[in-house]
């Protein structure tokens, strides 16, 4: 519709308010949609706010809380918040509540855009924090065995193979540096910060064999760390869909899940399974003996760092020594003799573990003591700190990182004192401040965890004569809702001149409560134990993305959508591609990236 038909509603409604208040609310709302369809947001909220007072004039309270309702929606949709802020004060003087449908999704809406404007802000203010207060600092490693402080480490963890890791560093910058204050937290953290990036994170292998001749062979073996039980696999032959890619459980090898898939699951399962980020990986150090000879007295070295827990090994070689080191948990492992052409291997079965850092301070000199902690079965860990040095100490500093796989449901400190939450690219880092604690004092934390939900990136390329087609999917769940709740971003790109229908499914139980722009609504059918969701996109769209947010009763995997052209006799399909990534994504500024790509 032209511009100047949403202008020309505007002004019939402007004079129809003289004599009918009934057909001015009703043309206000149709301008409202016009320029709802022309993608003008701050147009469309205002007239659907003029709308809902002309209905609150007539005693339509329903009607006018949807119109006031909408006109929330659509100034959150351009980040006016402070409008959307007004109306809903405004609305709450009229007596408007949540039991209206429209106004409780502003309500919801509104709440979370403003915590996740708070939160971005925080965020900001945070780095910027950071970028100010944890500088470049001199540490200068204490080389002799001087006890700082003399704490008793075996009280520091439970699990007998992770010792704490202690090092003393004299740190230049505390030297004129009052107890306790602001900036010499700040550098307690920087220090924090450094000495976790020095570990050395990664599984070390060393391996080494002896030829007939007794000779010496040093072998780089083959070491690879993969989620465990969980493989992405290629989903054909589903009825509905036979393009479909989704993550499944199972213990089978690779081969028999291929061979047993297209006639054991539906579309239907795949949409109830779980959809979880791996707690568990394995780790598989593989040898091959690429000579033409046997050889004999084959030693294999693994270094564990403390940051990963050992579940369990599988291996056909002899443990001959398992030790600790500063660097974790040293395996050594030995075979009498391997053939030529054959391959050994060592599996290690492998989970995340929390990592704590405790610093303390005495006058410039600084203790940095790691120490590891399992997570339980149930998803708990209990953490500890209690000073046994028989004096007080001051300026405290506990940094907890929680492994990305998690997501904190409640931690609860034995003393009242809330932590600092930052979250990072890598972890979430829980930060604890003391300016003193008393000789005996334990403080501890008990975690409760949640396992972080997968967001699955899809992309789909169809590649014709007119050029190539691309669709993008990204799921995310909402980890902090008290439903199951997801976020589907799509993003297309159709450089052709045809129409092109896109097709999604959602479990038949789950509702859309927000598409963004909402002309792109889809249109919904039904499948068996599954809702159709469609949508027509025009070919002058040459880039639509959209957002639509959806929830239900329980978790699910999202499946990639489909796609199919107006007339697809007239184009050459060169190429079809449709991956998975475990992979954790931002959707707050896909929009805005995809436009300034656009």
């Amino acid at each position: 519709m032209p511009k100047t038909d949403c202008e020309d509603l505007v002004r019939e409604g402007t004079e129809a308010s003289k004599h009918s208040l009934t057909i001015s609310a009703s043309l206000f709302e149709d301008a409202a949609k016009c320029y709802d369809d022309k993608g003008d947001r701050k147009k469309a909220g205002q007239y659907l706010t003029l709308a809902g007072d002309f209905f609150l004039d007539l005693k339509n309270r329903e009607k006018a809380a949807v119109c006031y309702g909408k006109a929330i929606m659509r100034h959150l949709m351009i980040d006016d918040i402070e409008t959307a802020e007004i109306l809903l004060e405004k609305g709450k003087e009229y007596g408007f509540s949540s039991t209206t449908h429209q106004y409780r999704i502003a309500l919801d809406a509104l709440e979370r855009q403003t915590q996740s404007k708070i939160e971005e802000e925080e965020e900001t203010e945070e780095a910027a924090i950071e970028v100010e207060a944890l500088p470049d600092i001199d540490i200068l490693p204490i080389e002799e065995e001087e006890e700082l402080i003399p704490l008793n480490h075996s009280l520091l963890i439970s699990e007998e193979e992770a010792q704490p890791i202690k090092k003393d560093y004299l740190v230049p910058q505390l030297e004129n540096e009052e107890s306790s204050t602001l900036s010499s937290f700040a550098v307690l953290a920087a220090i924090s910060k450094a000495t976790r990036e020095e570990k050395y994170q990664n599984i070390q292998t060393n391996a080494v064999v002896k030829d007939k001749e007794g000779g010496a062979r040093f072998i780089d073996p083959e070491v690879t760390l993969n989620p465990f039980k969980s493989i992405e696999t290629s989903i054909e032959g589903i009825e509905g869909d036979d393009t479909l890619s989704s993550s499944v459980e199972a213990p089978k090898s690779t081969d028999e899940l291929k061979q047993d898939t297209a006639s054991e699951l539906t579309t239907a399962d795949v949409l109830k399974s779980t959809d979880n980020l791996d707690l568990d990986y394995v780790s598989k150090t593989e040898l091959t003996n690429v000579f033409e000879e046997e050889l004999f007295n084959i030693e294999i070295v693994n270094t564990i760092p403390f940051q990963w827990e050992v579940v369990d090994v599988k291996t056909d070689f002899k443990l001959e020594e398992k030790t600790s080191s500063t660097d974790g948990l040293v395996f050594t492992w030995r075979k009498d003799q391997i053939e030529p052409g054959e391959k050994i291997a060592v599996e290690y079965i492998l989970r995340k573990r929390v990592e704590r850092s405790i610093i303390l301070r005495k006058e410039n000199k600084v203790s940095v003591i790691s120490s590891f902690h399992s997570v339980k079965q149930d998803l708990e860990a209990r953490i500890d700190f209690v000073n046994t040095t028989g004096m007080v100490l001051r300026e405290i500093l506990i940094e907890d990182v929680i492994p990305p796989e998690l997501i904190v449901k409640q931690s609860e400190p034995s003393f009242k004192i809330k932590p600092i939450n930052l979250p990072t690219p890598e972890s979430t880092l829980y930060r604890w401040i003391f300016s003193s604690l008393n000789p005996g004092d334990n403080f501890s934390v008990f975690y409760r965890f949640h396992e972080r939900p997968l967001t699955r990136h899809y992309k789909d390329e169809v590649e014709c004569v007119a050029g190539v087609i691309k669709i993008e999917k990204i799921s995310q769940p909402i980890v902090d809702s008290k439903d199951y709740e997801y976020l589907w971003y799509y993003s297309i790109s159709n450089p052709i001149t045809e129409k092109i229908t896109l097709t999604d499914r959602i479990p038949s139980d789950f509702n859309i409560t927000m598409v963004d722009p909402t002309y792109l609504k889809p249109a919904i059918g039904k499948e068996k134990a599954q809702k159709l969701l469609s949508w027509q996109l025009k070919p002058e769209d040459k880039f639509t993305s959209m957002i639509i947010r959806i929830n239900g009763s329980e978790s699910f995997t999202a499946l990639a959508p489909t796609v199919e052209l107006s007339q697809l006799g007239e184009f050459q399909l060169v190429d079809r591609m449709t991956i998975s990534e475990k992979k954790l994504i931002d959707l707050r500024r896909l929009r805005e990236i995809s436009s300034r790509d656009d």
